[in-house]
């Protein structure tokens, strides 16, 4: 099965994932918001940064709620110094989420997360629609010490070393549906999602749940292990 090459960061499954709390704004009515953020403890600037001169940093990364609330998984996708990675991720697992509500009713969903890092105050926001794409594109820079690579970047295109097949049943004319996800450095598949159009269709979750238990060969660049994107398209058509 061919893996194809990422175009764009997707943002969501299965709805919106704005915050509802903590320093986010609100945005969606009592019925239809997104994942919500209770910040606990406090998130300070790295004193190791500043005894090494360096006053700025970032750090993405992608949580994911289920639909009591609980976070189910979260990924570092992205930073400027370990040490800002390490602060985001202590605060990551240590707050207290609300799940999406879609028509008043909970759903698991994922949110990508952008923290910066400044002497003042370290600034942390959600990253929704156009603002993930000019995310990725950021993430791509150099002066990220760590970020997700290109297919293109990698030695070789990994391998699936285990495939398990949407199932899902269909009338009508065929219907494509896209999966985005990336493959971490033990060649597990993390934060599978589709496109927000599709984030409440069967045939999405289908898609989602395979890929999900996707397992590849460590995506490889210049022999080291890599975080890379990808993005992998299925079609389904009625049986005969």
């Amino acid at each position: 099965m061919k893996i194809l090459s990422p175009l764009i960061l997707l943002l969501v499954v299965p709805a919106l994932a704005w915050a509802r709390q903590g320093a986010f704004p609100v945005t969606e009515t009592a019925a239809n918001a997104g994942i919500g953020i209770k910040q606990t403890g406090v998130l300070t600037y790295p004193a190791s940064m500043m005894g090494e001169g360096i006053y700025s940093g970032e750090v993405r990364a992608v949580i994911s709620v289920d639909a009591e609330g609980n976070l189910s998984d979260w990924l570092v996708t992205g930073y400027t110094q370990p040490a800002f990675a390490e602060a985001a991720s202590a605060a990551i697992q240590r707050w207290k989420y609300e799940p999406t509500l879609v028509d008043g009713r909970a759903r698991a969903s994922r949110a990508d997360i952008l923290f910066e890092f400044r002497l003042e105050g370290v600034i942390v926001m959600t990253l929704p629609g156009a603002s993930t794409k000019h995310a990725f594109r950021q993430i791509l820079e150099e002066r990220y010490a760590y970020r997700p690579v290109r297919l293109s970047e990698l030695d070789r295109i990994p391998t699936p070393v285990h495939v398990v097949p949407p199932v899902a049943r269909i009338d009508g004319p065929p219907r494509t549906v896209t999966v985005g996800f990336y493959i971490d450095e033990e060649g597990r598949v993390r934060m599978p999602a589709v496109e927000r159009e599709s984030a409440d269709d069967l045939l999405a979750a289908a898609a989602v749940a395979a890929v999900e238990q996707w397992r590849f060969e460590p995506p490889l660049r210049k022999g080291g292990r890599v975080l890379v994107y990808a993005y992998q398209e299925f079609t389904f058509k009625p049986k005969e």
